[in-house]
């Protein structure tokens, strides 16, 4: 007898700084839920940021995390990612170069992978302050599947000191 593999849940963190940035996290949620296989449970509310470690060209960003429910191994959950950035017209030319959109898995239920393709967790979601507040938000009981660091803990020893504004309520994309 073959048992079903636990749902996984899903860290994913979206950011915008070129064109309509609220619009672009909007389309995002809603294309990333339409896959299916992705069932949002909680999203934050959305937050302009500096850019951090790119150049002054880029502009502020949007930012929003999103918790989801999924069957699917981590590696797809990467591709239907890629898919709709590809679809709201993110060009991976150079690296910090502003984006119409950027969906990062920052985690997948336990899952810890170091390879070419996937680091879970993410590498430097615990250096942004634009992951971890809204990230505090959308699940406040997160705990860091490596160490098993609070979302709290993770905020403390954060070196990001970045100003976070957080978009009145009926603007944020659910």
């Amino acid at each position: 007898m073959t048992s079903t593999p636990a749902a996984n849940t899903a860290v994913l963190s979206l950011g915008s700084n070129l064109g309509d940035r609220l619009w672009a996290l909007h389309l995002a949620g809603d294309l990333l839920q339409r896959k299916g296989d992705l069932i949002m449970t909680s999203a934050s509310s959305v937050y302009e940021t500096p850019p951090l470690g790119v150049g002054p060209e880029n502009g502020p960003f949007l930012n929003q995390v999103l918790i989801a429910r999924t069957q699917l191994s981590p590696a797809k959950v990467l591709v239907i990612c890629r898919q709709v950035e590809e679809k709201l017209g993110r060009r991976r030319e150079r690296p910090g170069q502003p984006r119409s959109i950027d969906i990062d898995l920052i985690t997948c239920g336990s899952h810890i992978l170091h390879n070419d393709n996937l680091q879970l967790p993410h590498p430097r979601y615990r250096e942004r302050r634009f992951v971890l507040v809204p990230l505090k938000e959308a699940w406040p009981d997160f705990h860091d599947p490596h160490d098993g660091s609070t979302v709290d803990q993770l905020l403390e020893q954060c070196p990001d000191t970045s100003v976070l504004l957080r978009l009145i309520e009926d603007e944020a994309p659910r």
